[in-house]
């Protein structure tokens, strides 16, 4: 078994700006095996990145998980590709991740952030991509409509914000949901606090999303290391 993330950001956006190598040297000092990398698909990133269509700015996002790919892989890390997904929602900020899709279901359909929560999944789970809610109680997000999605993170790791993790566990557990735990990685020195141990032969997408779908995982949740990150980010808020 390996350690792998679940929720780690490498670029495309301005929240994120580690590079992909130091990226791939923290998770490996920290006993990694690999991550999912869960760079932002929405409309205020994708307008700043590269290309006049939806199409070339697409091309520029698989291209930044590529150069992640390959940091990774040059000191022996695997990843595996996803994207968090804001949807379209008027009633507020719904942000989930999905995985288990390919360059041709990016393609093949309108730009996903057009989506709604139902419309997202639906499409989703037609096609047997993976879509969970991430921070479902984080300040400010929109929690969503259990009906429409496979899972959720029980556990956010990111001590930036305030997410309500017990929230999110009874959240899961009420409704029968698959519960995640993502460290939510943006940058350099973030403690590195989630994730899930999955067998070392998963190398791909499809695997990965059949093996998280049946369940049957241990989630890593260091509690104390993200409530001493909290801790330590209050503190600056009051200086």
């Amino acid at each position: 078994m390996i350690k792998i993330e679940t929720h780690c950001h490498t670029g495309g956006s301005k929240c994120a700006d580690c590079a992909p190598e130091l990226i791939a040297k923290n998770y490996k000092a920290a006993g990694y095996g690999g991550a999912i990398i869960t760079n932002h698909l929405q409309k205020a990133y994708i307008d700043t990145y590269p290309g006049d269509t939806v199409r070339e700015k697409y091309r520029y996002f698989l291209k930044v998980y590529e150069e992640a790919e390959l940091a990774f892989k040059k000191i022996g890390l695997k990843t595996f590709l996803a994207a968090e997904v804001l949807a379209n929602e008027p009633q507020g900020h719904s942000e989930y991740i999905i995985c288990g899709f390919d360059e041709r279901f990016l393609f093949d359909h309108d730009p996903l952030f057009y989506y709604s929560q139902k419309e997202l999944f639906e499409l989703c789970d037609k096609n047997g991509v993976f879509m969970y809610k991430c921070h479902p109680f984080r300040t400010r997000e929109l929690c969503g409509d259990p009906k429409y999605m496979h899972g959720a993170e029980a556990f956010n790791g990111h001590f930036h914000h305030f997410n309500f993790n017990a929230l999110a566990t009874d959240f899961c557990e009420k409704n029968g949901l698959i519960k995640m735990s993502g460290t939510d990685y943006h940058h350099d020195g973030q403690p590195i606090t989630a994730g899930m141990l999955v067998p070392d032969d998963i190398n791909d997408e499809k695997t990965l999303v059949s093996y998280i779908r049946n369940g049957d995982f241990e989630r890593i949740e260091d509690v104390i290391g993200y409530e001493k990150g909290c801790k330590s980010y209050r503190e600056s808020l009051c200086k």
